[in-house]
């Protein structure tokens, strides 16, 4: 991996970076496996934030980003599934 897991991860949240088969390839399993932990400790963090209720601004970006890790973790979790077969 050219970049650790946890800044892939980030940029994922971020939106730089979007998890696709294509960009997975170069990826081999036990990396495959730490970005995934990454994400999951990403979403963690991301749903501790307490973000104001009339902050509907902050309330977009952090639903956006939420948003964003889950949609990797699935894409992650079904490339695992495929390289295991």
């Amino acid at each position: 991996m050219a970049n650790p897991a946890w800044k892939v991860a980030a940029d994922v949240a971020d939106g730089y970076v979007s998890l696709n088969p294509v960009v997975l390839k170069k990826y081999e399993k036990h990396e495959v496996d730490t970005l995934l932990k990454e994400l999951e400790k990403l979403t963690r963090d991301t749903r501790s934030q307490v973000v104001p209720q009339d902050d509907a601004e902050a309330s977009a970006t952090r639903s956006r980003r939420l948003l964003r890790l889950s949609q990797a973790n699935v894409v992650l979790q079904s490339w695992r599934m495929r390289m295991l077969r």
